[in-house]
């Protein structure tokens, strides 16, 4: 059975983060993906229903600066494009509060302060027939580095959750999908965004947690959340009508 290379583009706002453990599911099946750096002004010169698969990352900035950061006017427009033509998105971090936002949903700075380390989620009883969530454990530890959180979007489904935030991920109809959290981040990709992780200990004035103690604990805590990013990804870029695809069928 033939199956079409999905086509990813890749929403960054800092050029240091990258798909990192996600990549891993790209790799086997040499899916090509670009790296749009729209906070750079880059645009796209072709239309968006180029590509098949759209994921945003996250970033040091808030989805409701978008005065101080007009390239997020743009980004709105093409995330509400992208939406309407059924092209299946993934939102991280950040990527997950503008999706919010385009979704009519308020993003706010929380009043339980800052999530930096790694945290430990637990999914919702609608978790357990999400697509690509469907096989997770029901709780797991993962990085986050956050403070701003975000109402749930009218009509989304909500699949995550914490003791500090009570919105970690949900999904829109069938094919958009948010997480608070960075399956993506393993020592590497911390490393490589080692001053933005620091400024935001800084500005949070986080005293107990520092990039030393981050990386330690990435090693430690990376080889279990790899196959779950892995597993993820691969479900999010072959699920077709509600099931998962073999790559490899």
């Amino acid at each position: 059975m033939e199956i079409e290379t999905p086509n990813l583009l890749v929403i960054r706002h800092e050029k240091c983060s990258s798909l990192g453990l996600l990549e891993a599911a790209l790799k086997p099946h040499s899916v090509p993906f670009k790296y749009l750096d729209i906070a750079q002004n880059e645009t796209l010169l072709e239309p968006i229903a180029h590509y098949s698969h759209i994921v945003v990352l996250g970033g040091a900035i808030s989805a409701y600066e978008h005065q101080q950061y007009p390239f997020l006017y743009d980004e709105f427009k093409l995330l509400e494009t992208a939406i309407a033509q059924g092209i299946p998105t993934l939102g991280i971090c950040l990527g997950s509060q503008i999706l919010a936002t385009v979704l009519g949903a308020k993003v706010y700075r929380g009043q339980a302060g800052r999530e930096a380390g790694w945290c430990d989620v637990q999914l919702t009883e609608q978790a357990a027939i999400d697509p690509l969530l469907d096989r997770f454990p029901q709780a797991f530890k993962v990085f986050q580095s956050h403070q701003d959180t975000f109402d749930l979007p009218s009509g989304c489904v909500h699949l995550a959750k914490n003791e500090k935030y009570t919105n970690q991920a949900f999904r829109y109809q069938n094919h958009v999908w948010a997480i608070q959290f960075h399956l993506e981040i393993d020592e590497h990709v911390l490393e490589d965004c080692s001053a933005v992780i620091e400024q935001e200990l800084k500005d949070s004035e986080i005293q107990h947690t520092n990039l030393t103690q981050l990386l330690n604990e990435a090693r430690f805590h990376s080889p279990s959340v790899a196959p779950l990013a892995n597993q993820f990804m691969h479900q999010f870029l072959w699920r077709q009508e509600g099931k998962v695809l073999s790559a490899e069928c």
